[in-house]
């Protein structure tokens, strides 16, 4: 039964059998027959069908998922007590943005640091789209981005502002994040919003080397306040360009314990 529940699960917040299977790491035909055996038990279709693969969830389906959902949880806790009887770690995977590793990461380390006795905390910068997929599909128990994005398997949480700034010589080459970055997100929105087309743009997939290059005088750059090199020049950008950090969680799939240290990580970076 739990079998059949968790591909419920998936398919819902996927709002795709392919995805789902990909996720549960089954075929097609065993999600598709997964969800038909628990129509036959229901007594009700889950998910109305429409093209190129996509499905949305009936009323029956919205209310099988909620009480599948609680069920999976709590079936995850018992198994999360065993584990923890038995002095096993928990994987506690958290996916930063490169501009929020440089600027939130650390208290992150810090909120977790009295809990490597229970969990296996690992910490990587990736950039934003792809801590969503990640996050979504549960590979990550904690993503934190810059970019507003969001999508059904997840919930948003909003952390607090950032200033983003025209930082570096004006004349300079552009250096850019690369597509799919928060960074390039509101860069781009900059350059529409003034009609600039910058002809000479490097692109550059490290804030971190961006703002290396900058500290040395060479291009310039939309970048966070927070990470421009002392002495280096900026251009405030306007209230429109305040933007905010956000947590990504799963919207299951997490034990009680996994839970708990998230939330006590999103506390830690409100402040």
């Amino acid at each position: 039964m739990f079998d059949l529940l968790q591909t419920l699960i998936a398919v819902y917040e996927t709002g795709q059998f392919t995805m789902a299977a990909d996720e549960l790491k089954v075929s097609q035909s065993t999600v598709s027959s997964r969800i038909a055996q628990l129509e036959r038990l229901v007594g009700a279709s889950l998910f109305d069908r429409h093209a190129k693969s996509d499905v949305t969830p009936t009323e029956a389906g919205r209310l099988l998922y909620e009480s599948a959902v609680g069920i999976c949880g709590s079936w995850r806790d018992v198994r999360d007590a065993i584990a923890r009887n038995q002095s096993a770690h928990e994987p506690f995977t958290m996916l930063f943005s490169h501009t929020t590793a440089g600027v939130l990461l650390p208290r992150a380390l810090a909120a977790v640091a009295d809990s490597l006795d229970r969990f296996d905390v690992s910490a990587r910068a990736q950039n934003s789209d792809t801590i969503l997929e990640q996050v979504g599909l549960k590979s990550a128990q904690l993503g934190v981005v810059e970019k507003p994005i969001i999508n059904d398997s997840v919930n948003r949480v909003t952390l607090c502002e950032d200033q983003l700034v025209l930082a570096g010589d004006p004349d300079g080459v552009w250096l850019m994040r690369e597509h799919g970055s928060g960074v390039r997100y509101y860069t781009d929105l900059y350059c529409k919003s003034v009609g600039l087309v910058p002809r000479r743009v490097i692109e550059v997939s490290s804030n971190a080397a961006i703002a290396a290059s900058l500290a040395r005088g060479v291009g310039q750059s939309v970048i966070s306040k927070a990470c421009v090199p002392h002495g280096i020049a900026i251009r405030d950008l306007g209230p429109e360009f305040a933007r905010r950090f956000y947590a990504l969680v799963p919207r299951s799939g997490l034990t009680r314990t996994q839970r708990e240290l998230v939330d006590q990580v999103v506390d830690a970076l409100r402040r």
